[in-house]
């Protein structure tokens, strides 16, 4: 990417289980993923089967490929501030660039 000045860190939960199989949740990290570019979104909306209209706050291109929707995100600024934070509604992945539209 020519332009990329957000970096793109995504949330792992440890889990594990009990003598008894039940899920015990771990601890949470962040772990950092690649450069990215975070945009506000204003005007692209979703719509689900079901009907409901959903309207991302952010939309963000990525060289790598690995983030899936429902993925907890976060971007920060060079400063180390807080762009953005959440759950990745879509994934996209471009075919002949290889980035990858996330949005939150």
């Amino acid at each position: 990417m020519i332009y990329a000045p957000h970096s793109l860190w995504k949330k792992i939960t440890t889990e594990s289980t009990d003598e008894w199989g039940h899920p015990i949740v771990g601890e949470s990290t962040w772990v950092y993923i690649c450069p990215c570019r975070c945009d506000d979104n204003t005007t692209k909306e979703f719509k689900s089967e079901n009907g409901n209209v959903y309207r991302p706050s952010y939309h963000i291109v990525s060289p790598i490929n690995i983030i899936k929707a429902n993925d907890e995100i976060r971007c920060l600024n060079s400063d180390g501030s807080v762009r953005c934070e959440g759950k990745v509604y879509v994934a996209k992945s471009n075919n002949y660039l290889n980035y990858s539209e996330l949005w939150v």
